[in-house]
């Protein structure tokens, strides 16, 4: 088997888990053998009893659907690699509609650079279904991972590199994935991927970055496109907050964790308690005065990458930090 298509879901939303799978069903086949594992993870309906499903699972060939009971994306995610026979890995989220030639262009991809081992879609699409305000598109496209791109770019450079692939559609050699689960189970990685309220954990970046820590690249292709599809109730300034928080707060866990010569780098950069604490409080008293959701958005970011950096070394984030942070709403 060539490639193993990966979409694990909780409760997911009808209509954009119908466009997942119908995408995935229209995949162009080409000189390439590929499954798809639908995983479950322990939704309030299980998936099993849904009918579009059941007709999913029947009418694709190659594909099955688990049921993962212990929460997070990160133990969905483990069973389905378990379970996989590919020698590729292919993760779609059940909000990811990719391009019909998605699975083409990676197979072409694989021929031509076989030390690039980690590949994303360079073309990102974001598809607001519901509509968003038009202060928060701008910013809100970004963070939900829109990007153009208009040629093959990749990197080994051991930080993160603009060219490295997001979590939608993301790619990996199998033995590579393998090896950083043998690390997750030793507890030398400890991000847990997705789970309840948390938009995100850094699981996505970590993986990238690990492979580049083995002396191979990673990359994004214009030839490989992607719809992320967002609906109304996550197109709001309240999910922004937490998401813009928690993708900035892990990524100096990620980085430490990968490479922990980094600690030097966080060392330099860490901030004193007094002057984290000024600056956030004098950012946020600005905000009540002049509030913009823009302006909201920036302060969570501020507080997420400094936050980060005391996480990753081992100390408490000021009291005051936090509590700015619960009046944001942010975490």
């Amino acid at each position: 088997m060539d490639f193993s298509i990966i979409i694990c879901t909780y409760n997911p939303d009808e209509l954009l888990l119908k466009r997942c799978l119908s995408a995935v069903t229209n995949l162009n086949g080409g000189g390439f053998t590929a499954e798809v594992i639908l995983v479950d993870n322990n939704s309030k309906e299980p998936l099993i009893d849904v009918n579009y499903v059941q007709d999913f699972i029947k009418n694709t060939p190659d594909s099955k659907l688990l049921l993962v009971k212990e929460q997070g994306l990160s133990h969905a995610r483990i069973a389905g690699i378990q379970e996989s026979e590919g020698r590729w890995v292919v993760f779609f989220d059940d909000d990811n509609e990719p391009d019909a030639a998605y699975l083409t262009a990676l197979d072409e991809l694989c021929e031509k650079y076989p030390n690039v081992v980690a590949w994303g879609p360079g073309n990102v699409f974001v598809d607001f279904v519901g509509g968003i305000r038009n202060d928060l598109e701008v910013f809100a496209r970004e963070a939900f991972q829109e990007r153009f791109e208009s040629n093959v770019t990749y990197s080994n450079q051991r930080t993160w590199q603009s060219c490295y692939p997001f979590g939608t559609g993301l790619c990996i050699q199998k033995s590579y994935l393998n090896a950083y689960m043998a690390l997750v189970a030793q507890g030398q990685f400890t991000l847990s991927g997705r789970k309840g309220k948390q938009l995100t954990s850094g699981e996505d970046t970590q993986m990238v970055l690990f492979c580049v820590s083995k002396g191979v690249a990673a990359g994004v292709s214009h030839e490989m496109k992607m719809t992320h599809i967002i609906p109304e109730k996550r197109a709001t300034l309240d999910y922004l907050k937490r998401l813009t928080y928690g993708t900035g707060v892990c990524y100096s866990t990620v980085m430490l964790e990968v490479f922990p010569e980094y600690i030097k780098v966080l060392e330099k950069h860490w901030v004193k308690e007094a002057t984290f604490v000024t600056r956030t409080l004098k950012k946020y008293l600005l905000l009540l005065l002049f509030f913009r959701p823009k302006k909201a958005l920036k302060l969570i970011s501020y507080i997420a990458e400094v936050s980060g950096i005391y996480i990753a070394l081992g100390r408490p984030v000021p009291p005051a930090v936090n509590w700015v942070l619960k009046r944001l709403a942010a975490n």
